[in-house]
């Protein structure tokens, strides 16, 4: 017995023994594979900067940055790209990226959001202020010329997903929620204390927890938008918009027809029209004169279509994840885009302001071009840590220069001094602005001066229209929801 004992035991040793070798080889062979994924993946990034580094060696002759005697082919530019040439090529491109991008930045938030900042917006008398919509369940006022944040509304139960100042009551605030409502809010301000600029004069963020009208929908709220002044519209993810009587807060009628989530919408500010973007690609005009509310689709875009908006009385512009923004002509029965911007990342919430737009995209850049003809006007480089996800853009009292503020997945809220636009010279962009912004600030000084300083005189009746029928509630909802928009849900 004591010798089948020894040679049971040395008989599970052995075993023991083959075990660890086994478990010691398997776990050689996955860090070889680990290690095999890794040198992949840095050659893939190898790769990539070196393409980068000679579009951006082009782009340098292009604009004469090289000399005009060096006319080397694209064969010989990659070939000096060596791995001894590649790391002082990369500090360089940083350097050149980087280089006075903080001159032009006025202020930026620091704690006031703690997460994700979805949208970003002008309003108030004269585009005064700022608004921000978080993931963080609150909406917060800025003053545009301290940077202070004024007031936090903290009446959702769920992510805010968008905030909208009143046209027509710049008192007034509408935002939409993953919580599934719709809030309109109301704000003030002591312009006086707001106009004082001493810092030893702290101004305390007024908290506002309750909305003045909410409107509950079937499921996550993505965007809403004022339809004139008595009416909303709000987007959702079950694939449909609804349009609400504000003073009632009774839905009017339902819209149909995308096979995606809708992640957009946008009112006309002086006609019924109403654009709707969404996860199938494709962005909808919906015409909410008539009962049957006629509708155009427009296809240009192979995915998700992240915003739409109104470009004067005749254009549209949409952006898209598709790297590009489309500017089409609504009376085109081709439904074809009439310019095409190619801004290679993602692109997220645009803004508009004097044909001029603002394009935030995935890469952190933020680049404005002209609505007239494309030009690129300016790029303002890596103005976040992560994606940008909203702009605001907003010209300056009297003058060329543009305030432009952007909110990002890094939970900032940036304020840009737009000084100069690399279009300068051109006469017809300079022409348009000037005409709009003239035409701006006349009116705003004739309006004030009518209705005795912006009062309850500034409320115009809208265009009298057909009454709306509420639709029946039959809609589908979705599940395929994506990863990184689940942040939008409560």
């Amino acid at each position: 017995m004591p010798s089948g004992v020894k040679y049971l035991s040395i008989e599970h040793q052995d075993s023991l023994n083959l075990s660890h070798e086994t478990i010691e080889l398997h776990s050689s062979i996955l860090s070889k594979v680990r290690l095999r994924q890794l040198l992949r993946q840095v050659e893939k990034e190898f790769e990539t900067v070196l393409l980068e580094n000679v579009a951006l060696r082009k782009e340098l002759e292009r604009y004469g940055g090289l000399n005009n005697t060096n006319t080397n082919t694209h064969g010989t530019t990659t070939s000096k790209l060596r791995a001894s040439n590649i790391l002082p090529m990369i500090r360089n491109r940083v350097v050149m990226r980087t280089g006075n991008q903080s001159d032009d930045l006025i202020f930026s938030s620091t704690n006031q959001h703690r997460d994700v900042i979805w949208d970003v917006q002008a309003g108030g008398m004269d585009d005064r202020y700022f608004g921000s919509a978080s993931a963080d369940k609150t909406s917060i006022v800025w003053s545009r010329k301290t940077g202070r944040s004024l007031i936090q509304y903290q009446g959702h139960r769920g992510s805010v997903n968008s905030c909208r100042f009143g046209y027509f009551d710049h008192d007034l605030v509408l935002t939409a929620s993953g919580d599934h409502e719709v809030h309109i809010w109301k704000w003030s301000i002591d312009e006086n204390k707001d106009d004082d600029d001493d810092d030893n004069n702290e101004i305390n963020t007024q908290i506002i927890r309750s909305p003045l009208l909410a409107l509950r929908s079937d499921d996550v709220l993505s965007c809403a938008d004022w339809l004139q002044r008595d009416q909303i519209v709000s987007a959702s993810w079950d694939r449909s918009a609804t349009l609400w009587q504000v003073e009632t807060g009774n839905s009017l009628r339902t819209l149909y027809g995308h096979d995606g989530e809708l992640t957009y919408v946008s009112c006309h500010q002086t006609k019924p029209l109403v654009i709707t973007s969404s996860r199938d690609g494709t962005f909808r005009l919906w015409d909410c004169r008539t009962p049957s509310h006629s509708v155009q689709i427009f296809n240009g875009h192979t995915k998700t279509v992240n915003s739409a908006l109104f470009l004067g009385n005749d254009r549209l512009v949409s952006s898209s994840d598709d790297g590009f923004v489309h500017i089409w002509d609504s009376r085109s029965a081709s439904c074809s885009p009439l310019i095409s911007l190619e801004c290679v990342s993602p692109c997220n919430r645009i803004s508009l302001s004097h044909d001029i737009l603002a394009v935030p995209l995935d890469n952190r850049d933020i680049r404005l071009y002209s609505a007239i003809n494309g030009e690129k006007l300016h790029v303002q480089r890596r103005a976040h840590t992560r994606a940008v996800q909203c702009t605001a853009l907003v010209p300056c009292a009297n003058s060329m220069e543009f305030l432009l503020a952007s909110g990002s997945l890094d939970r900032h809220m940036h304020v840009w001094h737009i000084k100069k636009l690399k279009g300068s010279n051109n006469s017809k962009l300079m022409k348009s602005l000037d005409e709009s912004i003239g035409s701006t600030i006349a009116a705003s000084s004739n309006e004030t001066n009518k209705n005795g300083g912006g009062g309850d005189g500034q409320h115009k009746k809208t265009t009298k229209r057909t009454p709306l029928t509420e639709k029946p509630n039959n809609v589908v909802t979705s599940t395929d929801k994506k990863n990184r928009l689940q942040l939008l849900q409560i």
